[in-house]
């Protein structure tokens, strides 16, 4: 005689319309769960966005009550012909191209003896 008794249970109506339609139960909650959090979090990306731009407007507010009116606005185009008439004068830093050394049995355009393949 076995402990158990073999009595079938009888299937309720959950289980009878989660067997024939399994999308009603499991899809649609789960695609509506996703369509609502985006609208829910469209209001959180905007503030924080809002935030954000009400902070670089601020920032550059302030950096205009902050600057001196007596400086003198600057040129693109000026500093480059300022700074080619320097060089013309003689009066930049001047410089000389000095070709840095080689490791012994270097090649010329810097490849390392261990990287070179074999004879």
């Amino acid at each position: 005689m076995s402990s158990f008794g073999t009595k079938r249970v009888n299937p309720s109506r959950f289980t009878i319309s989660l067997r024939r339609h399994p999308f009603t139960h499991f899809g649609l909650p789960f695609l509506s769960l996703i369509v609502l959090s985006s609208f829910a979090l469209t209001s959180f990306t905007t503030t924080r966005y809002d935030l954000r731009d009400q902070k670089v407007r601020s920032v550059s507010k302030e950096d205009e009550l902050g600057m001196r009116k007596d400086r003198r606005k600057i040129n693109a185009r000026d500093e480059y012909y300022r700074m080619q008439a320097l060089d013309q004068l003689g009066e930049s830093d001047s410089y000389e191209n000095k070709r840095v050394e080689r490791l012994p049995g270097q090649a010329e355009w810097g490849e390392l003896p261990v990287a070179r393949k074999g004879p």
